[in-house]
């Protein structure tokens, strides 16, 4: 290894030495001795990127990882993801999510197709793990069964830049509003902004009159900025803490208040600051309504910190099934070219103050069928609508 080399792999691990929530349980001389061994023949810092990428999978957290300084810029500057554009289902390989303009899409994938196999392998012979990190693969092979009950037909997938489905919502029947909070990405000062303007636009046509309670569908949220989502949906949420970051010396809490989404220091930290502020926020008409939250095997990162929020909040239930497991947060390091390392650096916490590092589960679980997703058929917000109906101020 090239002392240039060796230079550049030192500084990324001395960085996940220093930030990782768990660095205390972690021997260290064994993991860099593991590390270094995988680059003994990099020249260059570039060449040293699959130990850094293989050194954040030994942490186990499932949630730190690496971006090289063109996957930083696409989603700091586009607000776009590297990716073969879609998300499975496990273990049934049922798509539940196809990005738009994504190869997925372009080969005609559709959300309820089902995949046998994932590069030459039956998904039976696949853990939960392997399957979720095939699909961040920069290639993909796949078998697959279409929704309709076609013959199974081969498809490959070669990563490109995609963009995230944009917010959407509407009046439902009985004065209840739906809200899909999708994944996102992009700066939050800019692209963030801009998507919680989104959102609040979308919450404020549907409370032209009057509404009684909210459906926030987080199904099909896989992360993204955190701040962005609470900045969106804060009118709905309502105004003060909602969720904190617990790490081994430091702990702070995430906040909404006056189109404001921030982080203010408990016993530790700096002081506040404001991450994603919205222009004109909106007020609800009814303040503190009842809310449903539906999850799945698809919320990740983000989506559960947004699932976390609402925790503890009055005259709030959850529907659905488990979220990825992945409710912690990443603290983002620049290297000296312009690539990420994420780092897990904090448990999520609600606002009750229990932390979580695995999968949340809903309060009333029901299994999705992603074939009638936000149809009238859809069994969990059919679920949703049933308790919503019965809370106080949405009774007819």
């Amino acid at each position: 290894m090239t002392q240039e080399a060796m230079a550049y792999l030192n500084q990324a691990l001395d960085l996940i030495q220093e930030c990782f929530v768990r660095r205390e349980h972690v021997d260290w001389t064994t993991f860099r001795q593991k590390v270094c061994a995988l680059a003994t023949q990099a020249h260059t810092p570039s060449e040293t990127y699959p130990a850094i990428e293989r050194a954040l999978e030994l942490l186990g957290d499932h949630h730190s990882h690496f971006r090289d300084p063109a996957n930083v810029q696409l989603i700091l500057d586009e607000g776009m993801l590297q990716s073969v554009g879609l998300r499975a289902i496990y273990p049934e390989g049922t798509i539940g999510l196809v990005l738009p303009s994504g190869p997925a899409q372009e080969a005609g994938l559709q959300v309820g197709d089902r995949i046998e196999t994932v590069n030459g392998q039956p998904i039976t012979q696949l853990s939960l793990r392997q399957f979720q990190k095939a699909f961040k693969e920069k290639q993909l092979n796949l078998t697959v069964i279409p929704a309709g009950k076609g013959p199974a037909r081969a498809v490959s997938l070669q990563e490109t830049p995609c963009t995230f489905w944009s917010p959407r919502g509407w009046r439902l029947e009985h004065d209840i509003g739906y809200l899909e909070l999708p994944a996102h990405a992009g700066d939050p000062k800019h692209q963030g902004k801009a998507y919680a303007q989104e959102v609040q636009q979308i919450i404020r046509e549907i409370d032209r009159k009057a509404t009684c309670g909210w459906v926030i569908d987080l199904r099909r949220n896989i992360g993204g900025g955190f701040w962005q989502m609470l900045a969106g949906v804060g009118p709905i949420l309502g105004e003060g803490a909602c969720v904190s970051f617990v790490g081994p010396s430091e702990l702070s809490a995430g906040f909404y208040r006056e189109g404001q989404a921030y982080a203010e220091p408990g016993e530790y930290g700096e002081p506040r600051e404001v991450i994603v502020e919205v222009d004109e926020a909106y007020e609800l008409k009814r303040p503190w309504p009842p809310v449903a939250v539906l999850t799945s095997q698809l919320t990740t990162s983000a989506g559960e910190f947004v699932t976390l929020s609402f925790r503890g909040r009055p005259r709030t239930r959850s529907f659905g099934e488990p979220t990825c497991g992945i409710p912690t947060g990443p603290d983002h390091k620049v290297l000296s070219d312009g690539a990420f390392l994420l780092i897990t650096s904090c448990l999520g916490a609600d606002r009750t103050g229990q932390t979580y590092d695995s999968q949340l589960i809903p309060d009333q679980q029901i299994k999705v069928n992603w074939t009638q997703l936000g149809t009238t058929n859809d069994p969990v917000l059919q679920a949703a609508l049933q308790w919503l109906h019965n809370e106080e101020g949405c009774l007819k």
